[in-house]
């Protein structure tokens, strides 16, 4: 086991944990690519949950540091189950997709990718954030491919299926037209 596997071990889901252990990767650069590979991996053991989670603020800290990563985390992303880790990768997406010059450096063939991953996040997740979050990337596509709108109109309005009632004003914002 990793040290870094092993620190996460120790740790709880306190939000002054989590921070503690951003602060970890901060000041250990060469952890870095270890929380990257924990983050990823779809086994969704307490130290791979509290991965995603601490992925989430390394992103969020700075969106930037996704670019370097986001090639090797497309391939692992539809393995990702566990919706906390969803959850939280699915912020971060989202938080560096919603830069333009982050989404247009994407190739069309990660565009698709991106697109595929989430539309299935939404058919198969049942907890309001991930969904949310994927919703909300989805939509950032609907320009380069119209076709988006109609796909994320059939699973959201057509399909015979209970969302969670903090999705609608998610579903307002996407629909608003």
């Amino acid at each position: 086991m990793s040290v870094l596997a092993s620190y996460f071990k120790t740790l709880t889901a306190a939000k002054k944990d989590r921070n503690a252990a951003l602060r970890f990767i901060l000041a250990q650069p060469n952890t870095i690519n270890l929380l990257f590979q924990l983050a990823f991996d779809p086994a969704a053991k307490r130290e791979n949950i509290y991965a995603a989670w601490v992925w989430e603020l390394f992103i969020l800290d700075d969106v930037n540091r996704f670019s370097s990563f986001i090639n090797e985390c497309l391939p692992n992303l539809p393995k990702i189950k566990n919706s906390s880790m969803r959850r939280s990768l699915s912020k971060s997406f989202w938080y560096y997709l919603k830069v333009k010059e982050h989404f247009d450096s994407l190739g069309s063939n990660q565009k698709k990718m991106i697109i595929s991953i989430f539309l299935d996040w939404i058919i198969t997740e049942n907890k309001t954030a991930p969904l949310s979050f994927s919703i909300k990337i989805i939509a950032l596509f609907k320009v380069d491919f119209p076709e988006v709108q109609n796909q994320l109109k059939d699973i959201l309005l057509n399909a015979n299926r209970i969302f969670p009632k903090g999705l609608y004003p998610t579903f307002r914002t996407v629909f608003k037209n």
